[in-house]
């Protein structure tokens, strides 16, 4: 039996209910589809891996102790304890861990996507930039912070971003919690050997204002640039 607030809602306190409230309310909907695989809510998602290992307590851990091999690509996960698999096809996967403060939580995206007609570094950074307008629009959303740049990872041409995001709706129903922080740093990646395909891959944080993790972006630079890519759906664990 689960004695889990998670599960138990009268064993909720006010700040539980607030904490998971902005999970459940959040802009992006927890849907494993094609179409919206890319707008995961890390909170959202978050709340679902805690709900699942505070109600099943017999839940098999996942093992990420290895490189995830998926079609065409693959990376290291963090080696960090706490981390779950929360989705997974062969072409996508989302990765999730909930922080330690109220409200936080982690979130790794790593999907597909074509890419037909666009090369280069330059095409790749505006195509970027595009992307961070469409998935933060005013005047819910307030970019604080964002940096590009071009660099190969593994052989592929790639854009990198960091964007540091204001959530200023994050759909709490609360008077208290006026905003959240969205820290993001994502790749997207022409495939070396496989033509108009690219791959997306993103690290998010979400928390309150005053928790944001100051060490985040060297953190998830290195994770993204442990990207390696193959023409095979297996690719080779090194």
């Amino acid at each position: 039996m689960c004695n889990h607030s998670v599960c138990d809602p009268s064993k909720r306190g006010r700040s539980q209910l607030t904490k998971y409230n902005t999970a459940s309310q959040g802009a992006m909907s927890y849907t494993l589809t094609k179409q919206t695989f890319a707008r995961i809510s890390a909170a959202a998602a978050a709340a679902v891996l805690v709900l699942l290992t505070a109600c099943d307590p017999n839940r098999p851990r996942d093992d990420l102790s290895k490189r995830i091999e998926m079609d065409g690509y693959s990376f290291f996960p963090p080696a960090e304890s706490g981390w779950g698999i929360a989705a997974r096809s062969p072409e996508r996967i989302a990765l999730l861990k909930a922080g330690g403060m109220e409200g936080q939580s982690y979130l790794i995206q790593a999907n597909q996507l074509p890419l037909d007609g666009l090369s280069g570094s330059d095409g790749l950074v505006a195509f970027t930039e595009e992307t961070h307008k469409n998935e933060y629009p005013q005047p819910r959303f307030r970019i604080l912070e964002q940096d590009m740049s071009s660099l190969q990872i593994a052989g592929a041409d790639c854009a990198m971003s960091h964007i540091l995001v204001e959530d200023r709706d994050p759909g709490s129903g609360s008077n208290v919690v006026s905003a959240v922080l969205i820290e993001s740093v994502g790749t997207i990646c022409i495939h070396p050997s496989r033509a108009g395909l690219g791959v997306a891959m993103t690290y998010q944080h979400r928390s309150f204002p005053e928790d944001r993790d100051r060490g985040f972006e060297g953190l998830a630079s290195s994770i993204l640039q442990t990207q390696q890519f193959s023409g095979s759906s297996r690719p080779d664990d090194s």
